[in-house]
């Protein structure tokens, strides 16, 4: 089938058997239904089996004709899930039959809710405005997929194809109305107020007067909801067991309201670790993060995009301004200047009022990283700081830049940067401890050996300048002794020592056992070095304060192991629709209290352009997710707290990075999502209630 209709392309309703032939199901049986139809009459049901990329596959010539797709911006498709859990579905688009999942071929990611029937976007690169991870919408309330791959040729699409990765378990989804979306037009798509300017929603702006209606609203919804009444002064259970107190906030494993020693494994125990206040009552961490007056968007070569930006002279004209940073020289803040035209001249004092009286009353008692000095200074609500340490050397590994602890310099420059990064907080009660780095590169984002052991072997395939290179092969010197020995367990061919160390070793993919224990080892020690000289510098420039890690993205257990050794708490940042029990079951044995760092939901509903790392259909759905999440992690003992990344909205036209999600609890002109902001008051509100049954 292949028709057009009002400017889409569809390509397959899968309305006749002739249309259900044009698929080709690899590991995936289908079956036309007539159950969960978007589009005429039937539709496709699709079994996934339980391999490595199950797919149903669509080839030019056979599935559809026209493989010039220059004049479309996504390919759109409504999908039913009818599993119970969610599901993680890939669309991936090839512009060659060479295509081998990374070149000549671009990949999307979207998590389907269960038991849901939803409209899934891959849109193409055209349908993105430069500097920007999403573009307008190229159809109503999708669910929009990240992508990732080459950048592919779109006069020559050959094929494409809807996967799962790896299921566990056989997986139906109903598969209907695949389709092409026309591209927008991006010319004058923001209006003065930094938001979409080509449909309407709830919260919308359209003048000032709109912004002064809403803050009068939101004053009277404020006074009807102070803050909760079972808070301490630093938002900790005001009724609860009172433990010892030291000033400062620290941890402790507690039964009935007793400090006691932590089990070998959690579960065997009938306790949960807590953070304590400086006065001694037991708290859940509940933050946001980036509690700040919002970020800036380059204007550079995207002036197009603004239907209006303010004089250079005027009063709002101070938001827009320059600043030489990732090639860009100029940029605006709309929600500063919201902000601006909301409160007036005073606008940052009104600012941080309002926003202590939100985070309060909603239930918050953290103020997450990278938020503002500003915040801290209030002494209002406790809070956490960020510090970033500049390594003198770094090397690739994984998705980012790793620091070499071994070179010689690091520990100098770990305990310079910690201590001026203290200075001001470290004899503060408010100040819950510091996390230190964000989601280093301990590992690859797959689960395979290759993957996990990536940065032990980025570090061999260096050279001998790579100081991390000169102590593992001093190590591996140190147990094999002579290269023939390495050469044996590891069944690679090296000439000697210095031949090691010279140049630079790539390892097979398929790693012998000795190989493998040997990477874990090198893992390990990198591990140690850097968490012990972190945790050193901390403990001599402020000792009273808590280590909080180094937020993981990637689960990798030897690198949790030592950091446990050395992290008051361990930190992962954990984006998903909530915790896994049996996934997190690990956290159980570590010895140490756990912190989620940052997990975020989005929608499209509202008038922006991408959902975050995790998307759900609507406002309300991002209420329900963040109380389905909360709840997911009073489940498991070791955690002491979880923080919502971030307060604002970005910005509609993408930060430095380019990302430009729904993720605030607050639009950028200043606005709650009052779905969100309800179900999460609600939930946590009763967090001392449900831990200390």
């Amino acid at each position: 089938m292949l028709c057009i209709i009002n400017m889409l392309l569809l390509l397959n309703s899968f309305e006749s058997q002739l249309d259900v032939s044009k698929v080709q199901p690899n590991n995936a049986q289908i079956v036309q239904v007539s159950s969960n139809v978007t589009h005429g009459r039937f539709a496709l049901q699709v079994e996934f089996q339980t391999v490595m990329y199950p797919n149903i596959y669509f080839r030019i010539g056979q599935a559809f004709d026209k493989g010039d797709w220059r004049e479309f911006g996504g390919l759109v498709v409504d999908v039913t899930n009818l599993e119970p859990e969610p599901v993680a579905l890939f669309i991936r688009v090839d512009d060659d039959f060479s295509a081998d999942g990374w070149n000549h071929c671009r990949t999307g990611r979207i998590v389907l809710p269960s038991k849901r029937t939803v409209t899934v976007v891959m849109p193409f690169q055209n349908a993105i405005p430069p500097g920007m991870r999403g573009g307008p919408p190229l159809a109503p309330n999708p669910l929009t997929m990240e992508t990732y791959g080459s950048d592919i040729d779109l006069s020559h699409i050959v094929a494409f194809q809807l996967f799962l990765m790896n299921p566990k378990k056989p997986v139906t989804l109903i598969v209907d109305n695949i389709r092409l979306s026309p591209k927008p037009e991006f010319k004058g798509i923001v209006d003065k107020y930094g938001q979409y300017s080509r449909d309407d929603w709830k919260g919308k702006v359209k003048s000032d007067d709109d912004l002064k209606s809403q803050l009068r609203e939101e004053e009277k919804w404020l006074k009807a909801h102070p803050s909760l009444p079972d808070r301490d002064e630093f938002g900790g259970w005001l009724k609860g067991p009172k433990l010892r107190a030291t000033g400062f906030f620290r941890t402790a494993y507690v039964v009935k309201g007793k400090e006691t020693e932590p089990p070998a494994n959690l579960k065997q125990g009938k306790g949960r670790w807590w953070l304590v206040t400086p006065n001694g009552s037991l708290f859940f961490s509940l933050g946001i993060d980036c509690v700040q007056y919002g970020e800036s968007s380059p204007l550079d070569n995207r002036e197009y995009l603004f239907s209006w930006l303010p004089e250079p002279n005027s009063p709002l004209g101070q938001f827009v301004y320059h600043w030489h940073f990732l090639g860009y020289t100029r940029w605006v803040n709309f929600y500063a200047m919201n902000l601006f035209r909301k409160y007036g001249d005073d606008w940052r004092q009104k600012w941080l009022d309002v926003t202590i009286r939100r985070l309060l009353s909603w239930g918050f008692n953290t103020i997450g990283n990278w938020s503002s000095a500003e915040v801290f200074r209030a002494r209002k609500i406790p809070y956490v700081v960020a510090i970033h340490i500049s390594a003198p050397t770094y090397f690739q590994a994984g998705w980012h830049q790793m620091p070499d602890v071994f070179d010689e310099r690091f520990p100098e420059v770990v305990e310079q940067t910690i201590a001026n990064a203290v200075r001001e907080w470290k004899d503060d009660r408010w100040c819950i401890g510091y996390f230190v780095d964000n989601e280093l590169p301990w590992s690859n984002w797959g689960s395979d050996l290759v993957n996990r052991y990536d940065l032990p072997r980025r570090v061999l395939a260096n050279d001998g300048n790579l100081p991390s290179k000169r102590e593992f092969v001093r190590l591996l010197r140190e147990k094999y002794g002579e290269i023939e020995r390495l050469n044996k367990a590891w069944k690679v061919q090296v000439a000697s020592w210095e031949d090691l160390l010279s140049r630079p070793i790539q390892l097979p993919a398929q790693m012998t056992d000795e190989c493998i224990a040997d990477l874990s080892e090198l893992l390990t020690h990198f591990a140690r070095r850097y968490f012990s000289t972190v945790c050193n510098a901390l403990k001599k420039h402020a000792p009273n304060q808590l280590y909080l890690g180094c937020r993981f993205a990637s689960i990798q257990m030897e690198v949790i192991k030592v950091a446990a050794e050395f992290c008051d708490v361990v930190s992962f940042n954990f984006y998903a629709r909530r915790v896994d029990e049996n996934q997190w079951s690990f956290t159980n044995t570590i010895g140490k209290p756990c912190i989620i760092g940052e997990f975020h939901f989005g929608a499209l509903d509202r008038g922006m352009f991408h959902t975050g790392l995790v998307a759900v259909e609507n406002q309300a759905e991002r209420g329900k997710a963040y109380q389905e999440y909360v709840q997911s992690l009073w489940k498991l003992p070791a955690f002491v707290g979880c923080h919502w990344f971030q307060y604002v909205d970005e910005p509609l036209t993408g930060r430095f990075d380019g990302e430009n999600y729904n993720i605030g609890f607050v639009s950028f002109v200043d606005y709650p999502y009052w779905e969100l902001v309800d179900a999460a008051r609600k939930i946590n509100g009763r967090v001392y209630k449900e831990l200390g049954r």
